[in-house]
């Protein structure tokens, strides 16, 4: 029941950030129909997708590859650190410093696990929701480096220490849940 409930508050938390962004959108082409088409107005290289997709590439594709790539190099100098030598993905001691270097490296691959799932999730929720999609990948890049970091201790309990730790998972549902509405709207469900 737990993870259960907490998945659904996740989803109705995400599913009112996209219904803010649809009565935004309409609230903005009656009000400000000139920021309405900056935003949602078609692109000039696709007219189907919306100028804010855009954002959805920059933050979402570019922002997320950046963050991982920082991750990484912060596993490097761990590495070097540490006296990990490659190729050895992990260490295999149990002393101070085989464990800190772990941590590191488990906050790096942990990003890399869900940066799948995020890009594909952001390409499609993206194409109806762009300002919220590119908002979860802001919250995904900030949270990723808090969870990093809280990793990055030496105490995997202290990944969650910071308070924006557990947005790694509402940015990943927000994107998901986007896409799932995008999927719905297409079947013509929504």
């Amino acid at each position: 029941m737990g993870l259960l409930w907490t998945v659904s508050k996740l989803v109705a938390q995400t599913v009112g950030v996209l219904v803010a962004e649809t009565y935004g959108a309409k609230y903005l082409a009656g009000a400000h129909p000139a920021l309405h088409a900056t935003l949602w107005g078609p692109s000039a290289v696709a007219a189907m997708l919306p100028r804010a997709y855009g954002l959805v590439a920059l933050v979402n594709v570019v922002g997320a590859a950046f963050a991982v790539v920082a991750l990484g190099l912060k596993v490097g100098a761990a590495r070097t650190e540490c006296g990990v030598d490659l190729p050895a993905m992990y260490a295999t001691g149990t002393d101070a410093r085989s464990v800190r270097f772990n941590c590191v490296q488990r906050g790096h691959q942990h990003a890399l696990e869900s940066l799948p799932a995020l890009l594909a999730a952001s390409m499609v929720g993206g194409v109806r929701y762009p300002v919220s999609v590119a908002a979860f990948g802001l919250l995904w890049i900030k949270a990723r480096f808090a969870w990093a970091h809280g990793y990055a201790s030496g105490d995997p309990k202290k990944r969650y220490a910071s308070k924006w730790g557990f947005f790694i998972w509402t940015s990943l549902v927000g994107t998901f849940t986007a896409c799932g509405a995008v999927g719905l709207e297409i079947l013509g469900v929504l």
